[in-house]
């Protein structure tokens, strides 16, 4: 993580060795700060709203994932926040496209950054034009989250820019299917080992949910891809 923030203060706010200095270095670090401005609003807005569909339960999953075991329904726990979340990956995916991974590492950690700020500022109740809270999760499940997304959109950074060529939904689905394997994987034993007796079955409905939408998300990439082309060094893909 220190190698990825490393280069990209190379990059972008000190500048390439050896290339001629024109703009001073508050342009420089103005430049990237704008630069991701609006992705780093958009995860947030996007984590929000999924809060805020928390409370939203589907239901279509009951009768084909526990036809006869009420007590298994994902209706009881699984709600549409859950298919908002994966939102964030496409997102990441943007920010690689456009700008390469070491943006959207950046990225990544700005967006969990604001959006812990404003969780803490919503739950103590700073502003009143927050978002309401409602039950806010237990220290460990929040850690939990935390961390998984933020190695999991790292990771899916890394897979996309390795992935990234002349076949246009390689990297975007490589990236969101590892970001969601990475994301639930960790979550799941951080947040609910010998806490929940029924954690695996949430996990294997969450993970299915997430690679599912994985491929849903490909539809919204390949319409934005015109407007978000990749910065020059990255082929055009």
């Amino acid at each position: 993580m220190t190698r990825y923030a490393s280069q990209f203060v190379a990059r972008d706010v000190i500048g390439m060795a050896g290339r001629l200095q024109r703009t001073h270095w508050t342009v420089r670090v103005g430049r990237a700060l704008l630069r991701l401005a609006v992705p780093v609003a958009a995860s947030v807005v996007t984590l929000a709203a999924a809060w805020e569909l928390r409370l939203t339960p589907v239901t279509t999953l009951d009768g084909l994932l526990a036809a006869s075991r009420p007590d298994l329904f994902p209706s009881t726990w699984l709600s549409a926040g859950h298919f908002m979340v994966p939102v964030v990956f496409l997102l990441t995916n943007l920010v690689n496209r456009r700008y390469g991974q070491d943006y959207a590492i950046a990225h990544v950690l700005a967006s969990w950054a604001l959006a812990s700020l404003v969780a803490v500022a919503a739950i103590n109740k700073v502003d009143p034009r927050l978002p309401v809270v409602g039950a806010v999760p237990e220290l460990r499940t929040a850690i939990a989250f935390l961390a998984a997304f933020v190695l999991a959109q790292s990771f899916g950074a890394f897979i996309f820019d390795r992935t990234r060529g002349v076949v246009w939904w390689h990297a975007p689905l490589y990236a969101a299917l590892a970001s969601s394997f990475v994301s639930t994987f960790i979550f799941y034993p951080a947040a609910y080992f010998n806490a929940d007796p029924i954690w695996l079955n949430h996990m294997a409905v969450d993970v299915g949910v997430k690679a599912a939408m994985s491929f849903v998300l490909l539809m919204p990439y390949l319409i934005l891809r015109p407007v978000i082309r990749p910065m020059p060094g990255f082929g055009g893909f």
